[in-house]
């Protein structure tokens, strides 16, 4: 059946095959039909909505969809994607159908040689397609082109902010206990992305890792120091893993991302994003402090209360330590009392370097916390 990009974005598999129902559909085995013969091949058809949004999203799978029977107790109003029979929903997104080049030829009747008829990628310039976008990726990137930093750019900012306000909160509706600083440390970015390789944009508003250079071993399952790997790290810049024999043997740091969010650095110097705008876009996957009380020294005498206070990373390490099976030697506090000098200088790590991922290398000088 000979269709229009307009027919496929419209139409593709949302229908049930009346044919199929009659048991005369000659295209079930294999199957090739247009229409679906089973509810786990049916697909909702995408729409942009008036206020600029999809009905539901091309990049998060639901995770109560059940691929057997094509059923979602949210129904068709699920804003997340279904994983259909053939990734259909996605695949015959508006964000992403026919937006990409097949990298398979043509048959003489120029059917995709692997995809068959109902191809989802473009077979040429000619079968090219733009993409629609979600306002609020548009928004995203209208940030990014500008470049918003200043106080001048106020408006680009926020519209920064509401973009990655968005994506986070699609994070913490799917797991709400990333709102919690304990286990954004115990977590963050030690499991891989679920999404297919490149296609999620979240970046540091993923909690996930997406490359070896974007993975952090998990503190609860790995021992190694605050300091950067001699073999991984050269300068200023990070490399590859695997550049390192002892692999995840190894007693120091392999990524910014296992720097930043060691248990002895973790919150310790201030968001420059704060510090600057008054606002950060990375929210709870923020490795800096937003105030003054998450500020956090290294070590401290084990007699010093701990507290475990909300919002702040007050007596994570103990909390950490007794819940999470986060490695013993890692210890840091944080007094209960006013920090020592104004509280806005970063806490000393004897003399290492602390890489700020909103700013230059800062140097601590050895000091002692009172």
């Amino acid at each position: 059946m000979a269709c229009s990009v307009r027919g496929y974005l419209k139409e593709f598999r949302t229908e049930q095959c009346p044919l199929f129902v009659q048991h005369k559909c000659t295209q079930h085995r294999p199957y090739t039909c247009f229409h679906w013969h089973f509810v786990n091949q049916r697909r909702r058809r995408s729409i942009r909505r008036r206020d600029g949004t999809f009905n539901y999203s091309p990049d998060v799978y639901c995770t109560k969809y059940d691929e057997a029977t094509g059923l979602c107790p949210e129904g068709d109003e699920c804003p997340f994607l279904h994983r259909t029979t053939g990734d259909t929903e996605r695949r015959y997104h508006l964000r992403y159908y026919k937006t990409g080049i097949c990298i398979h030829e043509t048959d003489s009747k120029g059917n995709c040689t692997k995809n068959g008829l109902h191809c989802a990628f473009a077979h040429g310039p000619h079968d090219l397609r733009s993409p629609v976008y979600d306002i609020r990726e548009l928004q995203a990137m209208e940030a990014l082109q500008n470049g918003q930093t200043t106080v001048e750019g106020s408006i680009e900012g926020q519209t920064a902010g509401a973009a990655s306000h968005a994506m986070i909160e699609k994070i913490l509706s799917e797991e709400p206990r990333w709102q919690e600083t304990a286990y954004v440390l115990g977590n963050y970015k030690t499991e891989p992305c679920k999404k297919p390789p490149r296609l999620c944009r979240q970046g540091y508003a993923c909690p996930y890792y997406h490359n070896s250079k974007d993975r952090r071993r998990s503190p609860r399952k790995h021992k190694y120091r605050s300091s950067p790997c001699p073999n991984v790290k050269h300068g200023d810049e990070w490399g590859d893993p695997g550049k390192c024999e002892s692999g995840d043997a190894c007693q120091y740091c392999h990524s910014r991302t296992e720097q930043q969010f060691h248990p002895e650095i973790y919150k310790s110097t201030k968001c420059n994003d704060m510090q600057q705008s008054g606002s950060c876009p990375r929210g709870p996957f923020c490795a800096f402090a937003h105030v003054e009380r998450m500020l956090c020294p290294l070590a401290s005498p084990p007699s010093l209360p701990l507290t475990l206070c909300s919002g702040s990373v007050r007596g994570v390490a103990s909390h950490l330590l007794a819940h999470s099976g986060l490695c013993p030697h890692w210890k840091f506090w944080a007094p209960l009392h006013k920090p020592p000098g104004n509280g806005l200088k970063p806490w000393s790590f004897q003399g290492r370097e602390i890489e700020s991922r909103t700013g230059p290398l800062v140097r601590h000088s050895q000091s002692q916390a009172g």
